[in-house]
């Protein structure tokens, strides 16, 4: 019988184990250098991370639906030495919090983060003024921004209110700022939710083809940058693809729009019902020499161009509806320029307003021919008491006056008549007749039942 290898029962027992034991060793730290490797060029740029982009908040720089490449950001104070890392203004970032995955949510979007653009870091001061940015009290130029002087306050952060960015955290605008959801409405964002980043020195060549001259974007400061002939021309393309007729432009509902304008800016009151002010459209209008049946307003705060404002109408809860009414056939646009609450603000008020037709029913027209009628009748017996010489000296004054007071009703009633067989609304005067009515036939009676007695 052969005699076991002592050594061979050693290596199997002892040496094996070892040896897989350095081997899953070596295989980890080579595991660990390659994904370290790879991370630390993730993070200096060489490598870059594959991050979606959805929406058109960061156009015209980012496209709407896609990947982009970004660098890591690391949140490691150790790793933070060896290769220094900091978020600077113009940086482009991903970052997450427990707002971003709210606001996501109730989108019903992936939660991947928001992508924005760094404004301002830590210890600047920021102030959204007039469409513009500034920082540090200078005017930002935004050659990256989708539009000039399309930059406006929000929730967090209003127009003209000026914010100094706290310790660890920066001010985020989308470049697309018309439709971005940013700082503006969520607030300053924490550096530590900063998960990828790329750096404006690194954008030029990749996404500078895209942006614009911003050269002359301080030129039309406190100008409004609408375009009325524009605006009526798409809203009335709209109103013809849903059959509806085109809308002319009248010059005296541009001034009671004009006029307005000016009392919602100097009373901070947008609402019809004018109650602070006292100043509703009606009474513009009457200032304006305009009257109409149907007439209503629609005012937006902000500098909108004419597509701009369009398109915000369209999605505007209520705005659709009134821009489409089919009663409707005139309409007015001012744009005003002023100060609210000492801070640049234009405003856009639109007066809109049409005729409908009354088609007065038979009855109504019969009642009046009726009253005409009865008082004809009896108009000639008043009449013959001028000739009874003893009786008129003696109720000369009555007599004169009940004569008046039927002739003003019969009068009053035949124009009215007359309005109404032609379909047309009774003027405000006409409904002042009517009204008056009830006190001439009043005193009518009161003056027959004295001369009868």
């Amino acid at each position: 019988m052969p005699k076991k290898n002592k050594k061979s029962i050693f290596e199997i027992v002892v040496a094996w184990p070892f040896r897989i034991i350095f081997f899953v060793i070596r295989v980890s730290l080579l595991t660990g250098i390659i994904i370290g490797g790879w991370y630390v060029l993730q993070t200096v740029g060489i490598l870059t991370v594959n991050v979606p982009v959805t929406g058109a908040s960061m156009l015209p720089t980012l496209p709407e639906e896609g990947y982009v490449g970004f660098q890591r950001y690391y949140q490691n104070e150790i790793l933070e030495k060896v290769l220094p890392q900091s978020v600077q203004k113009g940086d482009i970032v991903v970052f997450e919090n427990e707002r971003t995955h709210k606001e996501l949510k109730e989108q019903n979007k992936e939660s991947t983060g928001f992508v924005k653009r760094v404004i301002a870091i830590e210890g600047d001061a920021v102030e959204i003024k007039d469409g513009l940015v500034y920082v540090n009290g200078q005017k930002t130029p935004e050659k990256y921004t989708l539009k000039p002087r399309s930059t406006f306050g929000g929730t967090e952060i209003q127009d003209c209110r000026s914010i100094k960015v706290e310790k660890g955290k920066v001010f985020v605008l989308g470049d697309n700022r018309k439709i971005s959801m940013d700082s503006r409405q969520i607030g300053l964002v924490s550096i530590a939710d900063i998960l990828f980043y790329i750096p404006f020195e690194k954008q030029t060549d990749r996404f500078g083809k895209n942006w614009r001259d911003p050269s002359h974007d301080f030129d039309t400061e406190h100008e409004s940058l609408f375009d009325t002939k524009l605006f009526i021309q798409l809203l009335n393309n709209e109103r013809i693809k849903q059959n509806l007729n085109k809308l002319q432009y009248q010059p005296k509902l541009e001034k009671s729009a004009h006029l307005r304008a000016e009392k919602m800016l100097e009373f901070d009151e947008f609402d019809s019902k004018a109650i602070k002010s006292g100043y509703t459209m009606k009474r513009a209008m009457s200032d304006a020499g305009y009257s109409n049946i149907v007439y209503g307003e629609f005012p937006m705060l902000g500098y909108y161009d004419a597509k701009e404002l369009f398109d915000a109408f369209l999605v505007q809860p209520g705005a659709r509806e009134f821009l489409l009414n089919e009663d409707y056939d005139e309409i007015g646009v001012s744009t005003f320029v002023g100060e609210l609450n000492e801070c640049p603000v234009q405003v856009v008020v639109q007066h809109l307003a049409g005729y409908i037709p009354p088609n007065y029913g038979a009855g109504e027209i019969q009642n009046f021919k009726d009253a005409v009628s009865k008082m004809q009748d009896v108009q000639p017996g008043w009449q013959r008491l001028e000739s009874f010489e003893e009786f008129y000296q003696e109720h000369k004054s009555d007599v004169d006056r009940i004569n008046e007071i039927i002739a003003i009703r019969i009068s009053r009633f035949e124009k009215i008549i007359n309005q109404m067989e032609a379909n047309k609304w009774l003027t405000e005067e006409q409904n002042q007749w009517i009204k008056n009515d009830i006190q001439l036939s009043q005193e009518q009676n009161a003056i027959a039942d004295k001369l009868n007695k």
